[in-house]
């Protein structure tokens, strides 16, 4: 009897080995997937403040992936964000030993490495960062900031100069490079800085309040030149951008006694005693002045509340001394 032929199909072995590696790209395309799904809730989660959650989901993509940059840095700046700087530190350590030509890891170890008190390994991260993308305005705005820190002005003005010609309208930019050029006494650029942050953003406190202390000190810096109009015209301004600057108030008032307009000094004192009535000197040198026009009555006003102030003054500080002899 005939035997019977049976087809079997039997695969090549190069069929096999592509079976196999077929359905190992389709696991990894899978995990990838799952990687991304992980660090895309994560970041979401980071983003409405649950940061124990954050965590729990970038654990488990590094355990699909440990050597993902992303979930690496995210877990980092979660740490950030629960206090625990050490171990933010370690997950940038660790992410630019996985890889070393991440600008972003970089970018995280210099801002840690600042924030520890560790300005030249700041700035030694920050200027691979630099290297790696010489046309981005945040890594000179990072750096110019750890300058800064350091008290290196000329370098920090550098770096934000080179910021704001890359991106003109970074405002933080224009507020620390005028902010560098007010520590070193050059107001009129400190000026123009501050009211470029002002043009993008009016509602900006920090640069209205330092607008204001720029004019002052420009308006202070040309009285000593002997130039009195243009001294009284930046305090002035800065009247109007701080109606609070009792500083302004006094030197404009003394401004104009020094000019021989009495009247002018009597209105600058007095604007200085409503802002501030606690403020000793201004009934001081309201007082002086009312008495050379001859206000006698209103001169000894001032000057009895002149000196109940200066009595109560003199009477804190007693007392704070004797508080702090009997708590050493």
């Amino acid at each position: 009897m005939a035997s019977k032929n049976t087809f079997r199909c039997t695969p090549s072995p190069v069929i096999c080995t592509l079976i196999c590696l077929l359905f190992s790209l389709l696991l990894l395309v899978g995990c990838e997937y799952e990687v991304k799904d992980h660090v895309s809730i994560a970041s979401r989660l980071l983003d409405s403040g649950e940061v124990d959650e954050a965590i729990v989901e970038l654990n488990k993509a590094l355990e699909l992936s440990p050597k993902n940059t992303q979930a690496r840095l995210l877990l980092g700046h979660a740490y950030e964000k629960q206090g625990e700087a050490e171990k933010a530190f370690n997950e940038y350590l660790k992410a630019i030993e996985d890889n070393p030509h991440s600008a972003s890891a970089h970018a995280s170890l210099g801002l840690a490495y600042s924030r520890k008190g560790m300005p030249d390994k700041a700035i030694e991260e920050l200027k691979i960062v630099i290297d790696t993308f010489p046309r981005m305005a945040e890594p000179h705005y990072m750096i110019g900031m750890v300058y800064g820190e350091k008290g290196m002005l000329d370098e920090a003005i550098k770096e934000f100069k080179k910021a704001v010609e890359l991106e003109p309208n970074y405002a933080e930019a224009h507020l620390y490079l005028g902010l560098a050029y007010d520590s070193k006494g050059n107001y009129e650029k400190a000026i123009r800085e501050y009211e470029a942050v002002l043009s993008m953003r009016p509602q900006d406190a920090v640069a209205s309040v330092n607008l204001a202390e720029a004019h002052k000190n420009l308006g202070l810096t040309l009285a000593k030149r002997g130039l009195t109009k243009e001294a009284v015209n930046h305090l002035q301004k800065a009247t109007e951008i701080d109606p609070n600057l009792v500083d302004a108030y006094l030197h404009l008032g003394k401004l104009y006694e020094e000019n021989g307009q009495p009247e002018e000094a009597i209105k600058e004192y007095r604007k200085a005693v409503g802002i501030d009535s606690e403020l000793a000197s201004a009934h001081q040198a309201l007082a002086a002045v009312l008495q050379k026009e001859g206000l006698t009555e209103e001169a000894e006003k001032e000057l009895a509340i002149y000196k109940k102030l200066t009595k109560k003054e003199e009477l804190e500080k007693r007392n704070e001394g004797l508080v702090k002899e009997t708590n050493p």
